[in-house]
């Protein structure tokens, strides 16, 4: 039941290697962290970005039509009334239909980027 030398040597290079692998390991997970949340923050301001463009840009058009809408009823506020009454239905619409619009896709990107190909095989294979 004594152990040679070598032996215990086989040991102490086994527990080395153990503490490389969990090392490395740990390192793996913080950069995979890191560049999930870097695309995630990423994905987060672009969107960001564009919703707040958008919404002037569609805030410029209502103005558009209500004076438009005003000038052709020749009523200034029956226009503005029309618009805002049209965009209170596309907030309804948008509230009714918000999990096909923003859940579900929501819910496919963080799968897709937290879940999916989470192991360092799996990005060698899917390029």
């Amino acid at each position: 039941m004594f152990s040679t030398e070598k032996e215990i040597d086989n040991i102490k290079k086994l527990l080395s290697e153990c503490k490389q692998y969990v090392e490395l390991q740990k390192k793996f997970l913080k950069l995979d962290l890191t560049e999930k949340v870097t695309v995630l923050l990423s994905a987060i301001v672009i969107i960001s970005v564009i919703i707040l463009l958008v919404a002037m840009i569609l805030l410029y058009f209502a103005f558009a039509a209500a004076y438009y809408l005003g000038n052709i009823t020749q009523n200034l506020p029956l226009g503005f009334a029309i618009v805002g009454g049209s965009i209170i239905i596309i907030l309804i619409l948008f509230y009714l239909l918000r999990d096909k619009i923003v859940v579900q896709p929501l819910a496919k990107l963080f799968v897709k980027l937290f879940i999916e190909n989470t192991a360092p095989n799996d990005r060698q294979q899917h390029p």
